[in-house]
């Protein structure tokens, strides 16, 4: 989704839709706060994502439906001396290599940009309600057998919480805490003696 989201700020800059690229751009930075650091900062942001993300999908998509048959293009015909003009209405096609670059990319980003809009709305929304489903254990369910179905996401969290270790595994931490401790004060005394 972020690559696609690049495209379409390169291409709007390209078509010179400066406003559209600055929120493409926006976007896509925003998209890359919310993946780095091994997406730390994804449960903050996932909805709001969400929401901008359909928000812009609205107002990208009925350019997109509008267009899609072809593009209205004005033409200034017949120029006066007293400065009056014809402006007519043509209709070109979506894409024509005639038009240039700068028209294509235009295309180019009001195809891509709803596809980038819709992409951003699955996997944010998908992104949330995963994170508010595994963010507590439901009541009654063993935090240990959850651990096991999700071994990247849970344990730590859950160990820090208590859910899971008891006094077996939370024990042992603590006991090998305390372990190193004695086997340090002994080393210590050691020293002393043998000193």
């Amino acid at each position: 989704m972020l690559c696609i989201l690049g495209a379409t700020f390169v291409l709007r800059l390209i078509g010179l839709d400066i406003a559209g690229a600055l929120l493409s751009g926006l976007m896509l930075c925003f998209g890359v706060i919310m993946v780095r650091d091994w997406m730390q900062d994804l449960a903050k942001y996932a909805l709001v994502y969400a929401v901008l993300c359909s928000l812009n999908f609205f107002f990208d998509i009925l350019p997109l439906i509008t267009e899609l048959g072809g593009r209205m293009s004005r033409t200034v015909e017949n120029t006066d001396s007293d400065g009056t003009a014809e402006v007519g209405m043509i209709n070109t096609p979506f894409f024509d290599v005639s038009k240039g670059l700068m028209y294509n990319a235009q295309s180019m980003s009001i195809l891509l940009s709803p596809i980038a809009m819709g992409l951003g709305i699955c996997l944010s929304l998908s992104a949330h309600n995963d994170i508010q489903r595994l963010s507590d254990p439901p009541p009654g369910i063993d935090a240990e057998a959850l651990s096991v179905a999700f071994p990247l996401q849970l344990p730590q969290a859950m160990a820090a919480e208590g859910w899971i270790g008891g006094s077996s595994s939370g024990g042992h931490g603590a006991r090998s805490r305390a372990g190193g401790s004695t086997a340090a004060s002994s080393r210590q005394q050691g020293a002393t003696s043998a000193g």
